[in-house]
């Protein structure tokens, strides 16, 4: 009697360790998502390889940023690359830290802290702010959408408050920046 009680267990077990669950496979697909956004994320904005953009996101990639009131807007490989090189010349020396990611389904989530040294002339919703050759650090939530292995759409919302403060724009102090 032993004997059958403990055969329909270890066939139970056999099948259940070589059967993949379906949450195996999403966490698989999530972190393949994760490497997929923080590859794009160290060649787009800490300026890796600018070239990887083609594989990273589909060619009719939409952005949601504040630069575009949230309405989104179409960039394609080469557009990114041309935008990313015009805020390296604000600020040649930005550099991103990522402080956490966070995946589920198709939508990765990246916190992050950018710092750069305010020695350019750059824009700013609020203006243009002229250098003051001061230290910068900002916190950014970046939010991208992974369908058949390709970025499709991604969000950011930089603390654009504090990153103006502390380039003088914003004057908290009652007297001047």
């Amino acid at each position: 009697m032993k004997k059958l009680f403990s055969t329909p267990i270890l066939l139970l077990l056999i099948f259940s360790a070589c059967t993949p669950s379906v949450e195996s496979d999403t966490k698989s697909q999530e972190d393949k998502n994760k490497a997929i956004v923080l590859t794009f994320f160290e060649s787009m904005w800490n300026m890796e390889n600018l070239d990887t953009l083609d594989h990273l996101i589909v060619p009719e990639y939409i952005d949601y940023a504040p630069s575009t009131n949230f309405q989104g807007k179409n960039y394609t490989p080469e557009t990114m690359r041309i935008g990313r090189q015009r805020f390296a010349q604000m600020m040649p020396d930005l550099r991103y830290e990522i402080d956490a990611v966070i995946a589920e389904g198709n939508d990765v989530v990246l916190f992050t802290t950018g710092t750069f040294t305010h020695t350019n002339p750059t824009f700013t919703r609020l203006g243009l702010a002229q250098p003051t050759n001061r230290k910068v650090a900002y916190k950014t939530v970046f939010r991208y959408t992974v369908e058949n292995g390709k970025i499709v759409r991604g969000f950011d919302l930089h603390d654009m408050y504090n990153r103006c403060i502390q380039m003088g724009v914003i004057d908290t102090a009652g007297g001047k920046p």
